[in-house]
């Protein structure tokens, strides 16, 4: 059973993986410089946003594949698939956001990131209800895993640091956004290469099973690039009044000095 694709969908995809990654490496940069607390506002706040557009990019990946019998999908099988990715984006800020970044910590922040966004796609095939079988070829499988785990170690390292603000890094982040969006969705579409679909006359279940529709697409990529727009914005102006802050403190020392 062969499928197609709808390369609109595909493109658009692409486009979320990297707005994901640009917010990646802003809410990093915010996560870094706050303590307390408001640090694990930070870290949640950018776990869900992160893991939102991530999970998107592969759940619309996996809408633009077209298969000539109906697909409907277990939307409680869809919603463990964006913990999956919630869970993913999270580990990696944690490891983001600590003053230092040795090999041992990057590494092992990439394969559980890594394995946390391949359990993420291969559960959201799971949640796949059609009358065919599912099987994979093993090679395939292995092989988008293992680029899971190295885009993961890429992405942990130029966010570490790329994650500040500045003049000279301005143009590198917005490089290393690019990158990271376009590594994310290789790993998926290896990951659906790897699916091989037979007909099958076993009924699937569809007790908790709903149908797709262009209306869906919209909303999910719609509500995804929103949430990160409003991530994006409002780690920019926290940035500009911690900044703001910084120099009424340093203006009040100095009057003290007088």
């Amino acid at each position: 059973m062969t499928g197609s694709y709808d390369y609109h969908l595909v493109a658009l995809s692409v486009l979320i993986a990297v707005c994901a990654s640009y917010a990646a490496l802003e809410l990093a940069g915010r996560t870094t410089d706050t303590l307390g607390r408001l640090r694990l506002v930070w870290l949640a706040g950018g776990a869900g946003a992160m893991g939102l557009g991530i999970w998107s990019m592969h759940y619309i990946g996996m809408l633009a594949f077209s298969l000539p019998v109906p697909v409907l999908y277990d939307w409680p099988t869809v919603l463990l698939s964006l913990v999956d990715a919630v869970f993913a984006s999270g580990v990696a800020l944690f490891v983001v956001s600590r003053k230092k970044l040795g090999w041992p910590r990057a590494t092992a922040g990439g394969v559980i990131m890594g394995g946390g966004i391949a359990t993420m796609h291969y559960t959201g095939m799971a949640a796949m209800r059609l009358p065919a079988i599912c099987s994979y070829d093993p090679w395939l499988l292995a092989l988008s895993v293992v680029l899971a785990v190295v885009i993961s170690l890429v992405a942990i390292w130029l966010t570490f640091h790329f994650r500040e603000e500045t003049s000279a890094s301005g143009a590198w982040k917005t490089v290393s956004a690019i990158v990271m969006g376009s590594a994310i969705p290789v790993m998926h579409y290896t990951g659906m290469a790897a699916a091989r679909f037979a007909p099958s006359a076993m009924v699937p279940d569809t007790a908790h099973a709903v149908n797709t529709s262009t209306l869906g697409f919209t909303g999910v990529s719609s509500v995804t690039l929103l949430v990160l727009g409003v991530a994006v914005l409002t780690s920019a102006l926290d940035r500009r009044f911690a900044f703001q802050r910084s120099q009424l403190d340093a203006s009040e020392h100095v009057i003290e000095d007088f």
